[in-house]
């Protein structure tokens, strides 16, 4: 009996309190945060890296874009995964250049969908350069991220399209 009373009070007691936390409303959503914003999109990335070893990474907001030499010199291929966290961007555009080879190519990188990352595959060579056009900002803080990373991937575990610049048919 007495457990069944203390039971009944400790109930009672978590609905008050959850009750007044919340004033019998609906609590407020929750703000984007550029430091959440980053963990989920670093996130993403870590549980994608397969074979690959991490060769650079990096981080910046939308708002500074971003404009990288990623050196990928060597023998085996290479793969770039980009993750972008917005709640203003639903995507960028993502431009990899090379000076020898197939020349410049831009692909879309979405902001809005959690855990989303491209990935791109490509040979090695001369140095790649990425590029997103930073995003105009008002005076609000920053409300978008960009987490990447170069990883040297075994050949046997390239997944989809080889050479992202040159482009795959299908």
């Amino acid at each position: 009996m007495r457990i069944r009373h203390s039971f009944l009070l400790v109930l009672a007691a978590a609905t008050l309190v959850t009750g007044c936390a919340t004033g019998g409303q609906e609590a407020t959503p929750r703000m984007w945060e550029p430091d959440d914003a980053l963990q989920r999109a670093d996130k993403a990335l870590g549980e994608g890296v397969g074979n690959g070893r991490v060769a650079m990474r990096g981080t910046s907001f939308l708002a500074s874009g971003m404009d990288k030499t990623l050196e990928t010199a060597g023998e085996g291929p290479y793969r770039l995964d980009i993750a972008c966290d917005s709640e203003e961007s639903p995507r960028v555009k993502l431009v990899l250049s090379r000076d020898q080879g197939p020349g410049e190519r831009s692909f879309d990188v979405s902001c809005g969908t959690v855990g989303e990352v491209t990935r791109l595959n490509f040979p090695a060579g001369t140095a790649l350069t990425a590029h997103i056009e930073p995003t105009p900002q008002d005076d609000s803080p920053p409300a978008g991220v960009l987490s990447w990373q170069l990883l040297t991937v075994d050949p046997q575990g390239v997944e989809g399209c080889a050479d992202a610049l040159a482009g795959c048919s299908g």
